[in-house]
């Protein structure tokens, strides 16, 4: 069942071209708790250590975050990206996972137009594949402006070396399907901390 899975997945990309497909690739190498990575989606670098984040793209300068366990189940991140516009918003991400399934809401606050943005993505992971739905709201208007939707099976090909293809839906406010995404991910690791 393991090997069908991988090959509808494989699959599953070839399939998008019948739609509008862009291609996004995303890499991925880490050590103990210290990361660098790539996305394709926007040239987005971004490395962290401890917790601590640091990330740049099209359309971030610089971004600056924070990530730390509230509780046993509950993570929280802060952060502050300064824009390529000159806007400075203001993050702030939970993230609850139990059962395999994650609930992970987020507020954005733009402070230079005081727009507040809310996004609620819940996620499912079971035997390696993993799915995801979110939405996002304009705080300020009280309204639905959009909503994705996204499919992945991590297939660890060897010990920390994993790769994952992966799908993507987006929908406008209108319900109106954009831009297909595929993609592959590579996450490499070198293994866990020594220190304690």
């Amino acid at each position: 069942m393991k090997k069908t899975l991988v090959a509808l997945l494989c699959m599953a990309p070839l399939s998008a071209m019948a739609f509008t497909t862009d291609w996004s690739h995303d890499l991925t190498v880490g050590t103990g708790d210290t990361s660098v990575s790539f996305d394709q989606s926007g040239n987005e670098f971004s490395a962290s250590h401890n917790g601590l984040g640091i990330s740049t793209s099209d359309t971030v300068d610089i971004g600056v975050s924070y990530t730390t366990t509230l509780l046993g189940a509950l993570d929280a991140t802060v952060g502050l990206d300064h824009q390529a516009d000159d806007d400075n918003i203001i993050g702030v991400e939970t993230s609850f996972s139990q059962w395999g399934t994650t609930i992970t809401p987020s507020l954005d606050w733009n402070v230079n137009d005081t727009d507040f943005d809310s996004t609620v993505k819940v996620g499912y992971g079971i035997l390696g594949m993993d799915s995801y739905y979110s939405v996002d709201f304009d705080v300020d208007e009280t309204e639905f402006t959009g909503s994705e939707a996204g499919v992945g099976y991590n297939w660890r090909l060897s010990n920390g070396f994993t790769l994952t293809p992966n799908l993507s839906v987006p929908f406008d406010s209108d319900w109106e399907r954009g831009t297909v995404v595929a993609g592959i991910s590579l996450n490499i690791s070198f293994g866990n901390s020594t220190s304690e």
